[in-house]
């Protein structure tokens, strides 16, 4: 009998893993795999990468625990890190993706005393109840929502400009929809609606959970489409797996805050800020985000050539890929071979997100087992029929 709460059911993967180097893991029975789904676009810098590991075990051999009403040299040091990294003025660590945008959309909606938020069809910003009030299309909604939210469709900027008026604290979108199956938008869709946004008051809210951190191969997926939002949610590969997120904001939006208007007990502890410290710095050294781009064109060329891809979407290490049945049977075969990937709200996307360290030969290996896979796939349809 298992004590944990079954929140997946039929999802749960069946392997259990236990322990893995750059983007190869290990299981149980001793199996090794490429990690091409980086535990949802998490595991940015894989597993156990040696100076990530060091800068933890240094700082859980000094200070382990410390509140955030004592200062501490890390959580300085990474705060001023990340906003050179984004561009962003401000930092405010948490523990979660869905507790960043929680904090984004209350500091929202404090900045301009308004009670709307405008989001996109599709977009997913996490299960907890304000998280989920923004997010529609997926079976995580549930009642109550967080406050007044309007909803339109993702890459549309008349029906955006329709919905805006003097209500609208914010807009929050992801800048490519993860979730729903690495969606881009049109080209020049978020340009517009950071302006229109703007010009009726309201902020732009840009969800960098999955997008950000170099994963797309430039810190933020807005900033690459020319576009500075007044607030930006990081999670996932910020401490490329250690649990930490951050809520950044413009200084205009910083001045807003009053102390107590919001409060964390573990965001911006000592361990986190080393992990998000050491991650900007690998980052930076060892030129991942590059590579990413590199990674990125590498799978776009090699998968996009294989009978049943219809359309490869994203960039870097990021990347959907769009086939001509359902996606689900396609993974399964995969795993068969022992090659781990996504799938997404769209049943025919497969959505890859491995570290930006894995070696492009990976790749030719992931794309000749895709072949094998739809290859059987097709094979198994028609002996069906």
């Amino acid at each position: 009998m298992s004590h944990l709460l079954d929140t997946l059911g039929p999802a749960k993967l069946p392997v259990t893993f236990v322990s893995g180097e750059g983007a190869l893991l290990w299981d149980v029975d001793g199996h090794t795999w490429w990690d091409f789904y980086g535990g949802h676009a998490t595991a940015l810098l894989g597993q156990g990468h040696p100076r990530w590991v060091e800068a933890l075990t240094t700082q859980a051999n000094g200070l382990s625990f410390m509140t955030t009403l004592a200062d501490v040299p890390v959580r300085t040091r990474a705060a001023r890190a990340l906003c050179a990294f984004t561009g962003l003025d401000r930092a405010f660590f948490v523990n979660s993706g869905a507790e960043a945008n929680e904090a984004a959309l209350k500091v929202a909606r404090k900045a301009t005393g308004r009670p709307v938020v405008v989001a996109m069809a599709g977009g997913f910003h996490g299960r907890t109840m304000g998280a989920v009030g923004v997010t529609q299309g997926h079976r995580h909604r549930h009642l109550p929502a967080h406050g007044d939210v309007r909803f339109v469709p993702f890459g549309d900027l008349p029906a955006l400009i329709e919905a805006l008026d003097d209500d609208v604290a914010a807009v929050i979108t992801e800048p490519i929809q993860g979730t729903a199956g690495v969606v881009e938008p049109p080209m020049g869709w978020l340009a517009g609606v950071k302006a229109a946004a703007n010009r009726a008051g309201a902020l732009l809210i840009a969800d960098e959970v999955q997008s950000g951190m170099g994963r797309v191969g430039a810190p933020l997926a807005s900033t690459q489409q020319g576009v500075s939002p007044d607030i930006v949610t990081l999670g996932k590969s910020l401490g490329a797996g250690f649990p930490v997120a951050a809520m950044l904001c413009t200084e205009a939006v910083a001045a807003t805050a009053a102390p107590g208007d919001h409060g964390t007990t573990f965001g911006g502890a000592p361990l986190a800020c080393a992990a998000v410290e050491a991650t900007l710095q690998i980052l930076h050294d060892e030129e991942l985000m590059v590579r990413a781009q590199a990674l990125g064109s590498r799978m776009q060329k090699l998968l996009a050539t294989i009978r049943g891809v219809v359309g490869v979407r994203g960039r870097g290490v990021w990347i959907g890929l769009v086939l001509d049945r359902p996606a689900a049977p396609v993974a399964q075969a995969l795993r068969q071979e022992h090659f781990l990937v996504g799938t997404s709200a769209d049943p025919t996307v497969l959505r890859l997100s491995p570290p930006a360290v894995l070696p492009p030969y990976a790749i030719d290996a992931l794309a000749e087992a895709l072949q094998r896979a739809l290859h059987t796939h097709t094979s198994a349809l028609q002996g069906a029929a």
